[in-house]
Parts: structure tokens; sequence; C-alpha cells
């Protein structure tokens, strides 16, 4: 596709952010380029990520039914499109996820999504400059083969989330269910850190390790946290750690 006909579909997909915003009476943001990415794909599910550091990120937008949920799994888990296609700095286009190439290379990721009903993820790294700072990831419940002309549409979205993360509406996390849940999140691994005397960094890994061991959300365990249900020891055993049943 021709530089010239790249810029008309960047406006006309800029087009459709700014009505949707209009419509709302509000400013556009980073949930509009999600649901755009969800029209114009074909999607069943959106996911708009901010990387935290080259192996983590975290959810700022989602639309789409089940898509916050494999989100979190995702992250939870620690592998999948979206961490690969930041890391890699590259997309990552998965026609279908019940492949055996993707239990080989998710393992863990793989059978989350099957469960969640989804067949087929496309993640393309939301890059500023030479570095990838989150990625737009988009799900389908059935296989599917996106073709030049949408991946081209997902990379310009992803370009159209940059600039939205950076000078769009401000997200307020108290208005945004997605937003508020990852908020604690991290106030959970913040207080995990203290308990364990460790980092930050660690205790989301040991947050993480103990809501997949006990097949939890990742944000329900992070509210147990929250809530001095849950507390951690610095053993690593199952005993050390004190929570509900």
């Amino acid at each position: 596709m021709g530089s010239r006909s790249d810029d008309a579909r960047r406006l006309l997909l800029w087009d459709g952010i700014l009505r949707r915003a209009e419509v709302e009476g509000a400013d556009a943001g980073v949930r509009h380029a999600c649901e755009v990415a969800r029209d114009v794909l074909a999607a069943d599910g959106v996911v708009l990520y901010e990387a935290v550091d080259p192996v983590t990120a975290e959810p700022v937008a989602t639309v789409g039914d089940g898509a916050a949920r494999l989100a979190e799994a995702e992250i939870t888990v620690g592998e999948g499109p979206a961490l690969d296609a930041i890391a890699e700095e590259y997309p990552v286009l998965v026609h279908d996820v019940d492949a055996v190439e993707r239990f080989v290379r998710w393992p863990a990721f793989a059978p989350q999504a099957l469960v969640g009903g989804v067949r087929a993820v496309s993640a393309f790294p939301v890059v500023m400059g030479a570095v990838v700072v989150g990625c737009l990831e988009v799900h389908h419940r059935a296989p599917v083969d996106l073709g030049a002309d949408r991946i081209v549409d997902g990379l310009l979205l992803a370009d159209a989330a940059l600039a939205l993360m950076l000078h769009g509406a401000p997200r307020a996390p108290g208005a945004d269910p997605v937003l508020a849940r990852w908020v604690t999140v991290r106030q959970a691994a913040d207080a995990v850190a203290v308990q364990l005397g460790c980092d930050p960094a660690t205790g989301l890994l040991r947050l993480r390790a103990h809501a997949y061991s006990t097949d939890r959300r990742l944000g329900d365990v992070a509210e147990d946290v929250a809530a001095w249900r849950l507390l951690f020891a610095p053993e690593a055993d199952a005993q050390s750690e004190r929570g509900p049943g």
C-alpha cells in the first residue's frame, strides 16, 4: 500500500475516533481507539497495554466481553502475543490459537485463551521512536487471517493509540473499572513487597505466582491483599501464605 493511501487511511481512522468521542461529548481517548479497532478489524475484543518494563505490561483500556479477563490472564502467566510484541518490537499475528505450535510457544496462555472463547489474537506494538511503550491486542472468537490491509490498519491504530496515550483525554482510575482494578494490583504488589522485604517488581511476581497457582484472577488476589485477607511471608511455600480457604 503506497504512502498516499496510508495517509488517507490514517485520516479515516482518526475521523472514526473523533466521531465516537464527539457522540459522547468527550475528548478523544484511548478507549475510542480501541472501539474503532474493534469495528475496523471486525474483532470481538480489544486491549491496549502500556509497557511497564521489557517483560511486564498492564491494560489501560479494554473493549468487548472477556477482553479484560484475557488481558489479566496474559499478564498473570507472563506470556502471550502482547508481551511478545512488546519484547520483539514486531506484530505478532496468531491466526488460530488452537494450533500445536501455539501450545508449544505459550503453554500457559493458549489454554486460557481457548477457555475464554478466543481463537485468534493479533498484537501490534505501540512504538515511540525506537522504544516500544505498549501494545494494541485484538481478539477474535474464530480463526482469522487479517490480511495485508487490516494489518496496516492495526499498525495505524497503534500509532493513534500512542498519540492518545500521550495527549488524549486523561484517564481517571475512579471512573474506569479497568484502571481501578490495576491501581489495586499495583498497590497490592507494593504491599507484598513490604511484607517480603523485596522490590515492587518481585512483589508483583509473587502476586502473579499466587494467582496462577490458585487459579484465580490477579485482580481478585490483589483485592484480598488490599483488604488484608491475604498475607505473604518470606518463605515461598504454600504454608507461609495465609488467605481465603
